[in-house]
């Protein structure tokens, strides 16, 4: 089994390019109570039990047929600090990425500055597809500010237009978005159900990250009976693009 070249591979976030913590909502709400006008109507605590209040609400967000519906990140904190007449004189976006900065510990997974240049140099496109509270233009701030080289197209999230991966429409969203067919991209990830599955339903070739697997490189079936890459670093993968290259 082998791929063909993409012209376009569409990444996941979490798991994919970064590794997170666990979030924390006071912290989030910490630092932005630091650019509030009015810092000393509420406190971070106070607004974090109105964080947990919304999600609890809206725990099993589904569509009308089943699927599984995010809720916008913008719409959790404006809930939480207008409730506490907090007055916060920034755009929202830079108010969501101000939250997830600070809400958990971040680090970039080995490769991905390597893999992204590569892909770069050998004129492939990159976007982003995330299952995401945060919308496209925020994660874009918080792309850009933990991997400055990065250089995606677009990023298209789950808050974006609610529906959550594996239902096929958001990677149909973002391959007819990018004027390609989806027999031209890749989806990577690292979670089976939602990138490979969600992935492989839309048509996409997709590629796994495990990086408790044993072989660097290895070819596994998805539930569509359809073979998937599976390799344990990214720089295995930027090898692979390389020779398909040559």
């Amino acid at each position: 089994m082998s791929y063909k070249k993409p012209k376009m591979i569409l990444f996941d976030v979490g798991g994919t390019l970064f590794n997170d913590g666990k979030c924390n909502a006071a912290d989030g709400f910490k630092a932005l109570l630091q650019r509030a006008e009015n810092p000393d109507v509420t406190t971070a605590e106070k607004l974090a039990s109105h964080w947990d209040e919304f999600l609890a609400e809206t725990e099993g967000f589904k569509s009308k047929s089943g699927v599984a519906l995010d809720v916008p990140l913008s719409a959790v904190i404006k809930y939480a600090t207008m409730k506490e007449g907090l007055k916060i004189n920034l755009p929202v976006i830079e108010q969501e990425e101000i939250f997830d900065r600070f809400n958990s510990t971040r680090t970039v997974i080995d490769g991905v500055p390597e893999l992204l240049e590569a892909l770069k140099n050998l004129n492939i496109r990159t976007a982003v597809i995330s299952n995401n509270m945060m919308s496209g233009e925020s994660l874009a701030l918080a792309l850009k500010h933990w991997i400055p080289s990065s250089n995606f197209e677009f990023i298209l999230t789950s808050a974006d237009i609610l529906f959550c991966k594996p239902c096929k429409d958001i990677f149909e969203c973002a391959v007819n978005f990018a004027g390609l067919s989806v027999e031209e991209c890749w989806y990577c990830g690292d979670g089976k159900i939602p990138d490979v599955d969600g992935g492989s339903n839309a048509g996409l070739s997709t590629v796994l990250l495990k990086v408790t697997e044993l072989k660097p490189f290895s070819w596994e079936i998805n539930s569509n009976n359809k073979e998937y890459l599976v390799i344990n670093n990214w720089n295995n993968l930027t090898e692979y693009i390389k020779e398909l290259s040559n």
